[in-house]
């Protein structure tokens, strides 16, 4: 059976169809919220309604390319005329095929990388916060990574976008700062995921990453965190955290006290030692 905690909630989840994206659809759809996962076409994405069980009917699955500025903002308006307006969007979609040494990258391959990330993430803010702005309120969140902020090579294409999403992020939390409209950033830490699994034992991750390969069995885990960070931030209890990147299991009260304290804890920076 499903709890009620979020119903009457409207969701939007990119890259839904697998991984990540899709155990926070399926989690919310659980929790009572009416969620339209976004991803592209696939059996996975026509399966996702299956997925989130029996006795939940909310769920939507809308086949799209979030690189695409047309399809994002077709596929907008048809979840807000199918659903309501969006109070709470997800940008879990993403990619790290590009890896290797960036001189030897097919550019075309590696851009493709970064935007379906990067460009995608801002395409669906940009769908989103122009709605939420129009209710009056909403809340988005998008998906950061480890590599944002640490130092690896080979796999540069997925790092400059997670370094660019968490940047837009409090870019768009400091804009959205007079309204009821709040962006965050959620880390969900290193979740077993195909395109982690390809990540670790895939033959471009074996040549590229072999650390990875030799360490993930021991360091997996799955959406269950994420996906209760992410119920949290859209019962309200992140509102103080606006434009922070958040981590699966943080206690968010707690966060919230050292940020009244410390306001630079708010912001992302390059520490100088």
């Amino acid at each position: 059976m499903s709890s009620t905690s979020l119903a009457g909630q409207v969701v939007v989840v990119t890259g839904a169809s697998r991984g990540i994206g899709r155990g926070i659809a399926v989690h919310l759809a659980r929790q009572g919220a009416a969620v339209a996962g976004i991803a592209r076409p696939s059996e996975d994405l026509d399966g996702l309604r299956h997925a989130a069980g029996p006795g939940v009917s909310d769920v939507l699955p809308v086949a799209a390319d979030v690189t695409s500025a047309d399809q994002v903002e077709t596929v907008f308006a048809a979840v807000q005329a199918r659903l309501g307006t969006p109070a709470l969007v997800v940008t879990c979609a993403g990619t790290a095929d590009a890896l290797g040494p960036a001189w030897s990258a097919d550019p075309d391959a590696w851009w493709q990388a970064v935007a379906v990330d990067l460009r995608g993430t801002m395409l669906t803010a940009r769908a989103a916060i122009s709605r939420m702005l129009a209710a009056g309120s909403g809340r988005l969140v998008t998906v950061y990574g480890n590599l944002g902020d640490r130092q690896h090579g080979n796999v540069s294409a997925f790092a400059v976008a997670k370094a660019g999403i968490a940047r837009l992020t409090e870019s768009l939390a400091c804009e959205l700062a007079d309204t009821q409209v709040r962006v965050f950033s959620a880390h969900p830490g290193f979740v077993r995921t195909p395109m982690t699994e390809r990540l670790a034992w895939g033959e471009d991750g074996r040549t590229w990453l072999p650390e990875l390969g030799a360490t993930a069995a021991s360091r997996w885990s799955d959406s269950r965190s994420a996906a209760e960070l992410i119920e949290a931030i859209a019962l309200g209890a992140a509102d103080e955290l606006t434009g922070r990147v958040l981590w699966a299991g943080d206690d968010l009260a707690a966060l919230a006290d050292r940020c009244r304290s410390d306001p630079n804890l708010r912001r992302l920076r390059l520490i100088r030692d």
